[in-house]
């Protein structure tokens, strides 16, 4: 289990949160809620930068962290002297702390080898800026809209006319023409550029063309390396064949380039040759940390408001998508979203609520459910609310949202409704 804790960083005055397979936080605008998401975000990146390069160095500078966050999260003035951030995993600990002179990093190990490589996609709320023709020749500094751009404009080409993506049950798809490098909105009727499209269409497309992307595409098909990648994790295996196979066999360390290497290399070997079980253990565990370090085996998403100019029925079908993509048994996907609508806590509760039913409704009354591909165990989501900078659950016992939240939210809305309601009609 991930564990965050974070102090006085912005509106927040003080969280401390388990990570659970999907996170929610609901709240007003500036309440704090993408700071949440942000700090996640960052930690999770920065334990991969670590476990991928099995080095802390980069990260032990004082400087860095602040720095980084700041940067890429566009975070400038939210952390002071008594801010405080602390992260564990199964494969790192880090804390950060303010001080009133100098800030401080404190970056260990908990297990270099227990990391599983994922893939970590942000995606702000201004996604809907890749309409814009001019994005993809503008220079643009180092942070996450800019990422999730340039990861937009790598997925994007893999839907091109002939395999158009459908947009849930809008009745439309999404294509990118690769030759005027523009995106299309198609149906039986008509075919538009998406900067012609709506407001809507313009959230939607990003989202579904990404998250097609990073739970199915990627995991099907060859990964690009870059050639600095591949500089990287040629060092990152020297290690690995040093800690994990030449000094548990020997009881030496022993350097790259080690002219006794060949000689070991060829006794190890013999030793397989010979069914020796603590040699075939020793390549196993190495075959495994490469695995686990180079090949990705799962994505986590980070959504800032996904009912974005989205009508409510197409919020509570956006969410049954993404449950139901995220929810895949083969692969451990994450997801953080941000959120100031009830429509998609209602949808979210459908699908837990479909879960703990799904033994006792009759099959064919369970069948016509439009979230029956979606649900997904209570025990594997928390929701909460931030209330003066802090987070207040809002699921029961169960794990349901509690009607007495649904009530409260729509008391506030309906409370002139209520006032005026009994002179309505009222005759003089």
């Amino acid at each position: 289990m991930r564990k965050l804790i974070i102090k006085n960083v912005g509106p927040i005055k003080e969280v401390e949160l388990d990570l659970n397979k999907i996170n929610v936080f609901m709240g007003p605008q500036s309440s704090g809620k993408s700071t949440i998401a942000k700090i996640i975000s960052f930690c999770t990146w920065l334990e991969k930068d670590v476990a991928t390069s099995q080095s802390l160095d980069k990260h032990k500078d004082k400087d860095s962290f602040k720095k980084w966050l700041e940067t890429y999260h566009k975070m400038k003035g939210y952390l002071s002297f008594d801010s405080y951030i602390s992260f564990t995993s199964e494969v790192v600990k880090l804390t950060y702390s303010g001080q009133t002179t100098s800030d401080k990093i404190d970056i260990d190990w908990v297990d270099r080898y227990a990391y599983q490589r994922n893939k970590i996609a942000y995606m702000p709320a201004e996604r809907n800026m890749i309409i814009l023709p001019e994005m993809e020749r503008l220079e643009m500094p180092y942070y996450n809209a800019r990422s999730f751009l340039f990861d937009f404009f790598e997925a994007r080409k893999n839907y091109q006319k002939q395999n158009a993506l459908d947009l849930i049950k809008l009745g439309v798809k999404y294509y990118f023409n690769e030759n005027t490098r523009e995106n299309h909105i198609v149906s039986n009727e008509y075919d538009i550029l998406l900067e012609n499209a709506s407001s809507g269409l313009q959230s939607i497309a990003p989202m579904v063309v990404m998250i097609e992307y990073l739970t199915n595409w990627i995991y099907n098909n060859a990964e690009n390396i870059s050639f600095e990648e591949q500089e990287k994790r040629r060092g990152v295996e020297s290690l690995l064949w040093n800690d994990l196979v030449y000094k548990p066999f020997t009881g030496e360390d022993l350097k790259f380039g080690d002219e006794r290497i060949l000689e070991i290399s060829k006794q190890i070997k013999n030793s397989i040759n010979e069914k020796n079980s603590t040699a075939i253990d020793l390549i196993f565990n190495l075959a495994q940390a490469r695995n686990n370090l180079f090949k990705t085996s799962k994505t986590q998403f980070i959504i800032e408001e996904p009912e974005q100019n989205l009508f409510p029925e197409t919020q509570r079908d956006l969410m049954y998508y993404l449950l139901q993509k995220v929810n895949d048994e083969q692969r451990d996907h994450k997801l953080i979203l941000t959120t100031h609508s009830p429509y998609i806590l209602y949808a979210l509760n459908n699908c837990m609520m479909g879960y703990l039913v799904k033994d006792k409704m009759p099959k064919e009354d369970f069948d016509k459910l439009s979230c029956k591909d979606s649900i997904l165990n209570p025990s594997l989501v928390s929701i909460a609310q931030i209330v003066d900078g802090k987070l207040v659950s809002i699921q029961g016992d169960d794990g349901l949202i509690g009607n007495n939240y649904f009530d409260s939210v729509m008391k506030k809305v309906m409370n002139d409704y209520y006032a005026m309601i009994n002179y309505y009609g009222d005759e003089d």
